[in-house]
């Protein structure tokens, strides 16, 4: 009874296309799902790299026509679809890559777990998580542990942070004696300067639109704190500008950059960009001994990545399988155990009073243990076919023979976990 939206760097067609297609969604995707009768829980997720929304329903194919019809209506079409939706296992299969980093531009980036994490407890805390997507977010988050606990996949340096310093160094060398700028001093520019350690630059200048957050970050390279009106000094100074805010606006802009070099014309100056949106503006690139990257830019250094760690996205693969059967085995023999556990109750009250009116009846003391045992033993014995066979009915997938069980006992499966019974729906639907 899963229904997840997804709008990636992979769906949009690249880092470029996605900053595009951000802004027209993210104002409203909460007012949608908030406002809709068909979603009864649901979980946003923002990072750099995508968009994504899992939401838990009793109607899937009610969830995925309002999703559809949100983001046509948003998204201004050209012909092409920039997300795609998914449903029940496949959108659980999904999430699990995600929190792994093996969806991530950079796989096996370290960060992401921890974003999904935020995400699913700022859901909770504005209540819209229940039990459904309560436990789908703990098994996810357990899977990226075992991943990360039992593969080689994260380890090293996987971050776009990681990514930004290694383009540098492909483009000026060393970054031995040279002099770095960090625009911002969020999480990101937080990752960009765990990477600088060891590198040797001279100098480290950090500037943020909050002065006290750049002094936190500053003191943590052993570097120089600068206030945002003394950015062009700092970028006249600077051989690298790394920037990675928030701003939804340019903060590295054209007369910034045309003013700093002013001051340096013959030396080279390397903007790398990382923000969503860029914060950079690309006329900079006009002028001369001025290069702009931005995340559209690491799509090589991914590739790399994606083909050093081959060998560890196939063990993620695997746990992703175990857990994924793990799962299914789990919903399997959960009907089951619903109806074996109603009707031993049911057996155990007919007993108790069956074997309290033959005491009575009998009236002797003497005679109620071996009555008790009795009882015990014919319960026992009528019960042990019908629970063994309707455990094998329910390991081997025969949903049928549970239904039909719990028909005659007069039991309601739940359907909270009910994924086979919405997939043959929306086969039939189709």
């Amino acid at each position: 009874m899963l229904v997840s939206l997804h709008v990636t760097h992979a769906s949009a067609g690249g880092i470029g296309h996605l900053n595009e297609i951000l802004p027209w969604i993210e104002g409203g995707i909460d007012g949608i799902l908030d406002g809709s009768d068909v979603i009864d829980e649901y979980v946003v997720i923002r990072t750099c790299n995508r968009l994504e929304a899992y939401v838990a329903t009793e109607d899937n194919h009610g969830a995925r026509l309002l999703l559809e019809k949100a983001m046509r209506k948003t998204i201004p079409y050209d012909g092409r679809n920039f997300w795609y939706i998914l449903q029940d296992d496949d959108c659980i299969r999904h999430l699990f890559s995600v929190v792994c980093g093996m969806d991530s531009l950079i796989v096996g980036e370290d960060q992401i777990q921890h974003q999904i994490r935020d995400a699913f407890m700022r859901a909770r805390e504005t209540g819209h998580v229940g039990k459904i997507l309560y436990a789908l977010f703990n098994n996810a988050i357990i899977v990226g542990k075992r991943v990360r606990t039992e593969t080689d996949l994260n380890k090293g340096a996987v971050s776009v942070g990681y990514a930004a310093i290694e383009l540098a160094e492909k483009e000026i060398g060393t970054l031995d004696g040279k002099s770095i700028a960090i625009v911002g001093a969020g999480d990101m520019a937080g990752v960009i300067a765990k990477n600088l350690v060891g590198k040797g630059p001279e100098t480290v200048f950090v500037t943020n639109r909050t002065f006290e957050r750049a002094l936190e970050l500053a003191k943590e390279l052993d570097g120089m704190a600068v206030k945002m009106d003394r950015l062009v000094d700092m970028v006249a100074r600077s051989d690298v500008v790394l920037v990675a805010t928030s701003a939804t606006h340019d903060v590295i802009t054209l007369d910034v950059v045309v003013s700093a070099m002013c001051q340096r014309p013959e030396k080279p100056l390397l903007i790398i960009d990382v923000s969503l949106p860029v914060n950079t503006s690309e006329k900079v690139t006009s002028i001369d001994n001025v290069k702009l990257f931005t995340m559209a830019s690491l799509d090589a250094i991914a590739a790399e990545n994606v083909a050093r760690r081959k060998g560890e996205i196939s063990r993620a693969e695997r746990i992703i399988r175990q857990e994924m059967a793990r799962i299914e085995d789990e919903r399997k023999t959960r009907e089951a155990n619903a109806v074996i556990r109603e009707y031993s109750m049911e057996c155990e009250r007919i007993r108790r009073e069956e074997a309290e009116r033959a005491k009575c009846a009998i009236g002797d003391s003497s005679c109620d243990k071996v009555i008790e045992d009795m009882s015990h033993s014919i319960v026992k014995m009528i019960s042990a076919e019908f629970i063994k066979n309707l455990r094998k009915a329910a390991i081997d997938g025969d949903r049928e023979t549970c239904e039909a069980a719990a028909k005659l006992l007069g039991i309601r499966l739940s359907e909270q976990y009910d994924v086979s019974r919405n997939k043959a729906q929306k086969t039939q639907e189709d």
